[in-house]
């Protein structure tokens, strides 16, 4: 008789410990499943994340930046779909050298208060690299009705991807 209660005691614990082990591995599981898409800025290097922001499909952004050599803003507006990032339109203030001279089929130039745009852009990048600017480029990132100077998410000159992520729960908790 106390043997079979003795076993039976066994049983349970067995039984409680399986549950609480595979209560405990989904748990972790899912906190770690890519769940929320997300925009973020990473420094190339180290891989480390300076940024991030959830996004929704079709979601927009741009990039604006000072050129060097004539000195005006250029203006990028990009669009995510389906974790890729779509440059959509270019602006720019003057046409010269490093300036956009090749239009791919189904592109439009228009020339419009003085202000050059490349409409109906179609160019797919999976994600954006780029040098921040350390004497005038000022890259700022257009996100949400914000501009947010990159330079004050890394040291000027930094190597910087700007890609789209899907982010689970313990990484948006976690700043990784």
């Amino acid at each position: 008789m106390i043997a079979q209660k003795r076993e039976g005691s066994r049983k349970r614990r067995t039984r409680l410990r399986l549950f609480s082990l595979t209560l405990l591995l989904s748990c972790i599981i899912l906190l770690n499943l890519p769940l929320y898409p997300s925009l973020v800025i990473r420094e190339s290097a180290s891989n480390h994340l300076v940024w991030n922001s959830r996004i929704t499909s079709e979601q927009t952004f741009g990039l604006r930046w000072t050129h060097s050599i004539h000195r005006s803003a250029i203006e990028e507006l990009y669009r995510i779909e389906d974790e890729q990032i779509i440059l959509t339109e270019m602006s720019f203030h003057d046409y010269g050298i490093g300036m956009e001279n090749d239009l791919a089929p189904g592109e439009e130039l228009v020339v419009r208060d003085g202000l050059f745009r490349i409409l109906h852009m179609n160019r797919i990048f999976p994600a954006l690299h780029l040098f921040t600017g350390q004497v005038r480029a000022n890259h700022t990132l257009l996100f949400a009705g914000t501009d947010i100077p990159l330079s004050s998410l890394v040291k000027p000159g930094t190597a910087i991807t700007i890609q789209v992520e899907k982010r689970s729960i313990l990484r948006e908790i976690g700043g990784y």
